[in-house]
């Protein structure tokens, strides 16, 4: 049961983190639409193997972070603060009523994965991600840096992110969602959720 649960904890941190539309999610709904779901999936499986290498250093550094209690209080303050940055952020890109920027496609099966692996390793920001989920886990007894539990955790997240982007092109196709409408509605709903988290750190960290 263990291991099921850290396999379904990767999924859902995976999955979870590329909600936020941006260069990668946006992408491939785009080539879905311009193209098919097949070439979609081909640029989501190139950008899925990246997130496995991301993983593994988000858990590198949580286990760091796990074993030095000190560094866990200071990080949690700082994460409070990169909350309420990211819902303002949120908002205003919102507000902006902007889409994120999409790369030109490339046709080939080849080209297709290089770009999904290349745009994705060039995508740093979600490893942050990973260490604060792995180290939220941790605190809670829910998670445990040994074989297999720590890799199957990663393999879940890795698969999360692929079913993501499949997610993405897939609603894009079938509601023909215009790209910019949607990204606008979703930023909103982030700069909500981002300032409750960060509310809820405050609250269980001063209360």
């Amino acid at each position: 049961m263990d291991l099921i649960l850290h396999f379904i904890f990767g999924f859902g941190v995976g999955f979870i983190g590329v909600i936020p539309p941006g260069l990668l999610n946006m992408t491939a709904a785009k080539i879905s639409v311009k193209q098919n779901r097949r070439a979609a999936r081909i640029f989501a499986l190139g950008a899925s193997l990246v997130v496995i290498a991301q993983v593994y250093v988000g858990v590198f550094f949580s286990k760091i972070l796990s074993e030095n209690p000190d560094i866990l209080e200071r990080m949690e303050q700082f994460a409070i603060a990169v909350f309420i940055a990211l819902s303002i952020f949120f908002f205003l890109k919102a507000r902006s009523d902007a889409g994120p920027a999409v790369e030109p496609i490339e046709s080939s099966n080849a080209k297709l994965f290089s770009q999904g692996f290349i745009l994705s390793a060039l995508n740093i920001f979600p490893i942050p991600f990973y260490i604060g989920f792995s180290s939220f886990l941790a605190s809670r007894g829910l998670f445990a840096f040994k074989f297999p539990t720590a890799h199957l955790f990663i393999a879940g997240a890795a698969l999360g992110t692929f079913f993501m982007l499949l997610a993405y092109s897939n609603l894009v196709r079938i509601f023909k969602f215009n790209n910019r409408t949607f990204s606008r509605k979703i930023h909103y709903i982030l700069a909500v959720l981002t300032l409750l988290v960060a509310l809820f750190t405050l609250a269980k960290m001063y209360l």
